[in-house]
């Protein structure tokens, strides 16, 4: 199984009063990492658009268990992997590192999702080719 890695500087807007991460912060990271993830192995949002019709891979469920806290100006590195896949849905983990401590840990449930046949405006959940999951092997 494959994991992607990559750092993130922690800027003042990120953080609360105390200098702390503002916990949303954690999930927009999430959701980058997820991105870069598919970039980096040739699978690019757009290149999924064209060549399969996906117009998004939405998160049905998001969670994350904060261990250690992460401070202004820390340099972090998200490491997100796909343990799970099943038809339609897969399961991005995310693990962030801060001075090589855990500090949080979370995943993402997506849906690989296409135009709804009877209504382009909707979005319907579709089976996941076996070419995509290959990729993160």
């Amino acid at each position: 199984m494959k994991t992607y890695q990559h750092k993130v500087i922690i800027h003042w807007g990120d953080t609360d009063p105390a200098k702390i991460v503002f916990y949303p912060n954690y999930f927009e990271w999430f959701d980058q990492s997820t991105r870069l993830f598919f970039d980096n192995v040739g699978l690019d949002w757009d290149a999924l658009m064209v060549k399969y019709g996906v117009r998004g891979l939405p998160i049905v469920e998001a969670k994350a268990k904060f261990i250690a806290p992460c401070l202004f100006r820390d340099e972090i590195t998200v490491a997100t992997s796909i343990n799970k896949w099943n038809d339609k849905t897969f399961e991005c983990q995310h693990v962030i590192l801060n001075r090589g401590v855990r500090s949080v840990e979370g995943y993402e449930i997506r849906v690989w999702s296409r135009s709804h046949p009877d209504d382009p405006q909707r979005l319907k959940a579709y089976s996941i080719p076996d070419e995509i999951k290959a990729a993160f092997i």
